[in-house]
């Protein structure tokens, strides 16, 4: 799970305190965040899978799941007043990965390995609520987009088939397997987002965020799952 930034916590003590109206904002902005993100989900799901492909004469085996990492995000938006805007980003998640090993009769080692990788782009209406003259703000954000995910697929192993030889008997001949496939899905999702952040020479901000997308994926592509990021960012504004 990902813990909100401990930078969120110290402006909310100043909620008490009466906001005014900022005497900072600019009607442009842009900038790049670094992110983690978490696919709550996707491994308990990937195991479920795994299991179900047990039988009596086969035997399926989860050797790692990954499925939290870094990423990187773009952002623009345009804030009209020091407490609306509207912000649109484009977001490469982290890369999750399962790995699993299957073996039967005709299939005596095979080890799959399978990479997630999830484009995001997302479009909010964002509420900002100036902190006296702190340089602090707080922010809250609603909105949705649409996500591309592609899965990698990397089959290596051996397969064992019953062929006919040259002088006519039957007999088990063992054959490498190396396959690779790709599968890619897309769809819709909404999400949310709360926020701090702080304003230095009337044109940079930093701001620490965290975000939740409750349905990224579908039955057809590993299932859905929750995209949860916190980031910090580093703002231009113009």
């Amino acid at each position: 799970m990902v813990r909100l930034p401990l930078l969120l916590v110290v402006p909310l003590l100043s909620f008490a305190a009466t906001a005014v109206k900022a005497d900072f904002y600019s009607h442009r902005y842009g900038g790049l965040s670094i992110q983690n993100s978490a696919f709550s989900g996707l491994c308990s799901d990937a195991s479920r899978f795994v299991s179900g492909l047990n039988r009596d004469d086969r035997s399926a085996v989860v050797d790692g799941c990954a499925d939290n990492g870094a990423g990187l995000k773009l952002y623009g938006g345009w804030q009209w007043t020091p407490y609306m805007a509207v912000e649109a980003d484009f977001r490469q998640t982290s890369t999750s990965e399962l790995t699993f090993n299957v073996s039967s009769p005709e299939l005596p080692q095979l080890n799959i390995k399978e990479r997630i990788q999830t484009r995001m782009g997302n479009a909010y209406l964002v509420g900002h609520l100036p902190l006296n003259s702190s340089g602090f703000s707080v922010f809250g954000k609603l909105g949705g987009g649409f996500w591309l995910s592609q899965v990698d697929v990397r089959q290596r192993g051996q397969a064992i088939a019953m062929v006919r030889f040259i002088d006519g008997s039957v007999g088990p001949m063992a054959f490498p397997v190396d396959a690779s496939f790709s599968e890619n899905g897309s769809g819709f999702h909404w999400g949310y987002g709360a926020g701090v952040s702080y304003r230095f020479r009337d044109r940079w901000t930093v701001r620490a965020e965290w975000e939740l997308f409750p349905e990224v994926g579908s039955n057809d592509l590993r299932g859905e799952y929750e995209v949860e990021s916190a980031s910090l960012g580093w703002t231009m504004h113009f």
